[in-house]
């Protein structure tokens, strides 16, 4: 008796071990979009604001709607920077800087792929 409650019970932790591990949820991978802002020579350049947008998109009022894609960051001191999104987006990449009195300016497009990791260089002048 005491051998039937022993092998049911084992038998029982031995199914509850099998379909936890292949049942276990996996987390999926972040999307990333890491932008990299360079100079006409090639430098890479610190403190620049880097803007990651979709394309604009007129509401019935005539206003541009803020977009809950629209991030904004700094460049690190190599030059990079770093957002993190859920899905996968295709967005403009717009980095500027102020440098004594002069502006400067890059555009770019970025397409990103879900659970991927996608890098694009700016260059500003």
């Amino acid at each position: 008796m005491l051998n039937r409650i022993f092998k049911t019970v084992l038998l029982g932790v031995f199914a509850l071990v099998i379909t936890t591990t292949f049942t276990s949820c996996k987390k999926e991978k972040e999307t990333i979009a890491v932008i990299i802002v360079k100079d006409i020579n090639g430098n890479v350049v610190p403190e620049v604001l880097v803007k990651l947008s979709p394309e604009p998109i007129l509401s019935p009022s005539g206003e541009l709607p803020e977009s809950e894609l629209t991030k904004t960051n700094y460049t690190d001191a190599n030059g990079r920077v770093q957002f993190t999104y859920e899905l996968e987006a295709i967005l403009n990449v717009k980095a500027t800087i102020t440098i004594d009195n002069d502006d400067f300016e890059g555009t770019n497009i970025i397409r990103m792929l879900k659970g991927k990791t996608t890098t694009k260089v700016v260059e500003i002048s």
